[in-house]
């Protein structure tokens, strides 16, 4: 359909920003050719240093077989995977590859670069310019290296210019602003790749498709029956719909590769434009976008896990912070907040990324371990300050807008920050937020926990006033007491709306870490003595196993009616001489008991340390 090319030296690098990170700058853009890899070879009775030598002259072509006596360096790009110990050691790379135009070297190679950047003075008499300097990022290895410059190389652009066309959204956009009509970009399993709208008018199916991320299942069903879609998946041209009723008109144009569907552009427009210039743009829209969509099919399966490799380091808070920065374009100052979310499933992660990104044009979503379980972080960046209040109302007004009304989704905000290596204090913060939004629900000695702060505006003017009534209805919902806000099926709080039960784990996890019994409950395990700080809940729990009983509960339940046993009697839908009997039976025991200050005080932190670790 098209004619592709080899890319420039600078679209190679800005394409793999942040798997390769580039030491010295690109002077003369050069067209690559192709890629090549070093390899160690296997050694036995040499030294390292004539390994090391051995290995950066040994070259393996996945383009043919080209060997360095056989012509030029010039448009190569090789991987160099012996480690540089020296700026000698980087200057003998220098020399064994003078005139390529462009080195991989291992991670830490920088160190060895000096003062200043090499330039053609470096490169060894023996001819050639000294090539581009790049550094493998720490988060992936050699061969994922390799298979994305190779994917890059293979699908490398389009003869055809159109301008800021380098992603599919910018694609989308430019076809729009040509156009008139407002444009989805589909794979071939009808997900929304891109889109862009021109205007505030959108028909009902186009906004359903857009918000879920996909064709809606009757619409896709009504389109297969009327064999409008046979007739895309088999045109080589653009296939046109008539307006019916509130739908508008729509045109459309197969992408395909060597035959095969890998996509689709869909265009809605009035009934009063006119299609045939229209046509035409989609067909050299059709040729612009295939490089494009073939990157973005063919994305890597390794750069989801970096990507969250990389969140993962700077949540952290890394001492190095440069490689995941970059790969993830994030500016060293700026204002960033973390938000933890708790239980999303995977398959909801691209829905709540995409209704995110409406908020926060930049957030950055991956699931990530915080200690105690694995959440949901997404890293977001504000154009001005904003305080951790704010920001939640505009998240809730978000989501709840977006959402359907039975999602159920809680979050935590951590404090704002303005500088990178601060995000992880406001990481640790949102994660202690969302744990003691669920830890509510023991408190609440109920099922469910509600609350939240009320929505609010995006532009946070209510902060105030809703940052009130957020920390009353939570505290309501602590309460057993119904509300508004406690039906709320998407909830969020900042650390001022559940500042006690986040103190409280902050105590919990203190004292786990002090017996080192973060590990769990098992048999032998610290935490498993009399003496231990949890031991009197893990006998309730263990003699609870073993006779079908309930005294964990009973007791965690009694301590949060503050010992008001008419009302703990009444969540536990029990007599109050049953829950005498029960409070009897803990003493026995655990030979402690709920009317001494002291021992009183060892139950409440055993409950709240055995229930920070998970039971």
């Amino acid at each position: 359909m098209t004619d592709t090319a080899s890319p420039r030296l600078s679209r190679l690098i800005r394409d793999t920003e942040g798997l390769l990170l580039p030491l010295t700058e690109v002077a003369d853009d050069v067209v690559i050719t192709r890629v090549e890899f070093g390899f160690d070879l296997p050694t036995t009775n040499e030294s390292r240093a004539e390994a090391a030598d051995r290995s950066r002259s040994t070259v393996v072509s996945y383009r043919g077989s080209y060997r360095r006596d056989r012509g030029p360096w010039s448009g190569t790009v090789v991987l160099v995977t012996e480690e540089v110990h020296s700026r000698a050691g980087l200057g003998t790379v220098l020399a064994d590859y003078a005139g390529a135009a462009a080195l991989v070297l291992p991670p830490g190679s920088h160190t060895h670069l000096g003062e200043g950047a090499h330039t053609a003075d470096d490169a060894p008499a023996s001819g050639g310019e000294a090539p581009v300097l790049l550094e493998r990022s720490p988060h992936v290895t050699w061969s994922e290296v390799l298979v994305h410059l190779r994917q890059l190389t293979e699908g490398a652009t389009s003869a055809l210019a159109w301008p800021d066309a380098d992603d599919l959204s910018s694609l989308a956009a430019v076809i729009a602003d040509s156009t008139g009509a407002s444009i989805t970009i589909e794979d071939p399993a009808s997900r929304v790749l891109a889109h862009a709208n021109l205007g505030d008018d959108i028909d009902e199916i186009r906004r359903e498709t857009i918000l879920s991320g996909a064709i809606p299942g009757w619409r896709i069903a009504e389109l297969e029956e009327s064999g409008f879609l046979d007739t895309v998946r088999r045109s080589t041209d653009v296939v046109e719909r008539p307006a019916a009723g509130t739908s508008p008109a729509r045109s459309v144009i197969a992408l395909r590769s060597e035959g095969e569907l890998i996509g689709t552009i869909w265009a809605a427009y009035p009934a009063e434009l006119d299609p045939t210039p229209l046509r035409e743009v989609l067909r050299d829209a059709a040729r612009a976008a295939l490089p494009v969509m073939l990157r973005t099919l063919r994305r890597s399966p390794f750069e989801k896990r970096i990507r969250r490799e990389a969140l993962a380091a700077i949540l952290a808070g890394s001492a190095e912070l440069g490689p995941s920065a970059t790969l993830l374009a994030l500016p060293f100052a700026g204002h960033y907040c973390v938000l933890a979310f708790a239980e999303v499933a995977p398959e909801r992660e691209p829905v709540l990324r995409f209704h995110l990104r409406a908020a926060f044009a930049d957030a950055v979503l991956s699931q990530v371990e915080s200690g105690t379980g694995e959440h949901l972080a997404a890293l977001v960046q504000m154009s001005a300050p904003a305080d951790a209040a704010q920001i939640r109302n505009r998240v809730l007004s978000t989501l709840r807008r977006s959402l359907p009304g039975a999602e159920r989704l809680s979050f935590g905000v951590g404090a704002p920050v303005d500088r990178l290596d601060r995000v992880h204090r406001s990481w640790l913060e949102a994660a202690y937020v969302v744990d003691a939004l669920n830890s509510g629900q023991h408190a609440a000695g109920s099922g469910a926990h509600g609350g939240g702060a009320d929505g609010g505006r995006a532009d946070g003017g209510r902060a105030d006033g809703d940052a009130d009534r957020g920390g009353q209805g939570i505290a309501k919902a602590r309460r057993g007491e119904g509300s508004a806000e406690a039906a709320q099926a998407i909830i969020g709080a900042t650390v001022e709306d559940v500042a006690a039960e986040v103190i409280g784990l902050r105590v919990a996890d203190a004292l786990l870490a002090a017996e080192g019994d973060a590990a769990g409950a098992d048999d032998g395990a610290p935490g498993t003595d009399v003496g231990s700080v949890v031991w009197p809940a893990r006998a309730l729990a263990a003699h609870d196993a073993a006779h079908t009983g309930s005294l964990l509960e009973t007791l965690r339940v009694y301590f949060a009616t503050v010992g008001n046993s008419a009302e703990a009697s009444r969540r536990l839908h029990v007599h109050t001489n049953s829950l005498r009997h029960r409070l009897g039976r803990i003493e026995e025991i655990t030979g402690l008991s709920t009317a001494e200050p002291a021992e009183r005080l060892w139950l409440e932190l055993a409950v709240l340390a055995h229930d920070r670790a998970g039971g």
